[in-house]
């Protein structure tokens, strides 16, 4: 391998399709759910003048109401959840040259993509590689920075991951590896 050639890794088209399905199917349960609730708020309305009207408690509309309320929210999180998956998915490369590697999450904005875990490291400060959640992370500190944080990059999934994998145990002097 060249300096001037450096192997980049990418998801896959079928990993970049699967991440695109389940966004597009939580966006459809989504909506499903939402035009559910907006539909039986007729009928939660008129049940509640119905048990105002006789006297009975209406608590069980205002909990209806408090779960209806409850999985909107759940379910923004979640789409919201899966929009930045399908981002990280589509916009993600790790970059392996003779210095280090870095990964790069270019449908990000810079702030979040550095924070998801975008940057660079040298490959005498690789110092573990592991599994979080749905992330791999390489985390530094096999050298120690001049007062600075040892830097920890993630990524979600790439085509060849176990040749990218053999290359960073191969090439990284202080690494260490957790299952």
């Amino acid at each position: 391998m060249s300096a001037g050639s450096p192997l980049v890794f990418r998801p896959s088209f079928a990993q970049r399709a699967m991440a695109m399905l389940l966004f597009a199917g939580s966006w459809l349960v989504g909506v499903r759910a939402l035009a559910q609730i907006m539909e039986r708020l007729p009928v939660l309305r008129a049940s509640l003048k119905v048990a105002e009207a006789a006297g009975e408690p209406t608590w069980s509309f205002w909990v209806a109401v408090s779960a209806a309320f409850g999985a909107v929210v759940a379910g923004s999180l979640l789409l919201l959840g899966t929009l930045l998956g399908v981002l990280m998915v589509e916009g993600s490369q790790v970059l392996v040259d003779d210095l280090g590697l870095s990964v790069e999450h270019n449908a990000l904005p810079t702030p979040l993509a550095r924070r998801v875990g975008a940057g660079r490291l040298l490959w005498k400060q690789v110092s573990r590689i592991e599994r979080s959640g749905p992330f791999f992370v390489l985390r530094g500190g096999g050298e120690p920075a001049l007062g600075r944080k040892d830097p920890s990059l993630r990524f979600l999934m790439v085509d060849e991951l176990e040749r990218l994998v053999l290359m960073i145990l191969e090439r990284s002097p202080h690494i260490r590896h957790d299952d």
